[in-house]
């Protein structure tokens, strides 16, 4: 990951985690209207999907080369947004993630 996806990386964490601890009861269609209300297209968020009482997805920031994802559980209290890297060229796919950077 270079300088500019770690820094773009830092504000996206924050600012994801920041909305998504507001959200009460996070099943996907909640997590989803969250990531819309940000700006986050659907094409972008991939893997939403229930676990438990809390909401997993992969949000695809790659661009123009960059390699920067953002890997999330919404879960109230207990909710973790990470920066994650994905292969800069090709379709976008969760199997092929870099988590914990």
């Amino acid at each position: 990951m270079d300088a500019h996806d770690w820094c773009a990386g830092v504000q996206h964490t924050q600012r994801v985690a920041e909305a998504l601890l507001q959200v009460k009861q996070p099943d996907p269609a909640q997590v989803r209207a969250t990531l819309h209300g940000l700006g986050y297209i659907d094409e972008r968020i991939h893997g939403l999907k229930q676990s438990g009482r809390a909401t997993k997805f992969v949000i695809d920031l790659r661009d123009k080369g960059g390699r920067l994802c953002l890997d999330g559980t919404a879960h109230g209290e207990l909710t973790e947004v990470d920066a994650c890297v994905a292969p800069a060229d090709g379709s976008f796919d969760i199997a092929n993630i870099h988590r914990r950077l």
